[in-house]
C-alpha cells in the first residue's frame, strides 16, 4: 500500500513539474496532502520527499531544459509543506493550551522527538537525491543542500519555535501546577497528531483555493 501511495506522489510530483508556472505551490500542495494522508511521522516524511525528488527529476527531465530555477522552486514547497506540517502542530498545541489541556511530560517529549530531525530530513533527502541522479540536476540538488545547511529552512525555523513554546510550557506547568497539571492530563499525542492532521489539511486545502484562482500569485504564497 505504501509504495502505491509513495508511487502516486512521484507521479504527482512529476505531471507538476512539466509545467512552467507556479511549481513551488503545486509541490507544497501535493506534499502537504501527501503528508495529511501519513499523518506526517518521520519515516513517512523521509519516503514523501524521496518520492517527490523522484518525481521531480523525471518532470524536469521531460522538459529537456537545464532548469536551476525550477529545482530551487520546487524544493522551496517541499520545505514549505514540510514546515506547514510543524506549525500545524504549533496551532494544535495552542489550541489544546487555550481549552486548558495539558500533557504528560512523556507525550510533550514524543511530540517534540518526532518532528526535531525533520530538517535533517530534508538536508539529507536532498544529498542523497544528488547522489542518485546525474547530469545538471545533480548539481543544482548538491548546491541546494549545501545552501540550505548553511542558511538554514523554513522548516528548522517552525521545528525550533515549537520546541522552544513546549519547554516553556513544561517548565511552566512543573515551576507552577505541577503535579495538579500532570494529573489532569486530558490530551494524549495520538489525539494531537489528529487535530494537526485536520490543521494542516485545512492549510492544505486554503493552498488548493489559491492557486486555482485566476489572479493567484504564487509569490504571495509565503505566508503561513
Amino acid at each position: 500500500m505504501y509504495y502505491e501511495f509513495n508511487e502516486k506522489v512521484a507521479s504527482d510530483a512529476q505531471a507538476a513539474s512539466t509545467a512552467d508556472e507556479g511549481l513551488r505551490e503545486r509541490i507544497s500542495a501535493l506534499v502537504m496532502h501527501a503528508l495529511v494522508e501519513r499523518r506526517a511521522d518521520p519515516a513517512a516524511v523521509r519516503n514523501v520527499l524521496r518520492s517527490a525528488l523522484a518525481g521531480i527529476d523525471g518532470g524536469l527531465a521531460q522538459r529537456g531544459v537545464q532548469a536551476g530555477d525550477a529545482v530551487r522552486e520546487a524544493v522551496k514547497g517541499m520545505d514549505e509543506a514540510v514546515a506547514r506540517s510543524v506549525y500545524a502542530l504549533r496551532m494544535a498545541l495552542e489550541e489544546a493550551w487555550e481549552q486548558g489541556r495539558e500533557f504528560a511530560d512523556t507525550d510533550a517529549k514524543d511530540a517534540m522527538s518526532s518532528i526535531q530531525d525533520l530538517e535533517e530530513d530534508l538536508l539529507s533527502t536532498l544529498k542523497n537525491a544528488a547522489d542518485d541522479t546525474r547530469g545538471w540536476i545533480q548539481g543544482e540538488l548538491s548546491d541546494l543542500a549545501v545552501h540550505l545547511k548553511r542558511t538554514g529552512t523554513d522548516t528548522g525555523i517552525q521545528v525550533r519555535d515549537v520546541a522552544q513554546r513546549l519547554n516553556n510550557r513544561l517548565t511552566s506547568a512543573a515551576r507552577g501546577s505541577g503535579a495538579d497539571a500532570m494529573a489532569a492530563v486530558s490530551m494524549t499525542r495520538s489525539r494531537l497528531n489528529d487535530v494537526a492532521s485536520g490543521i494542516l489539511r485545512g492549510l492544505a486545502d486554503a493552498l488548493d483555493a489559491r492557486a486555482s484562482r485566476p489572479d493567484a500569485n504564487p509569490a504571495n504564497s509565503k505566508d503561513q
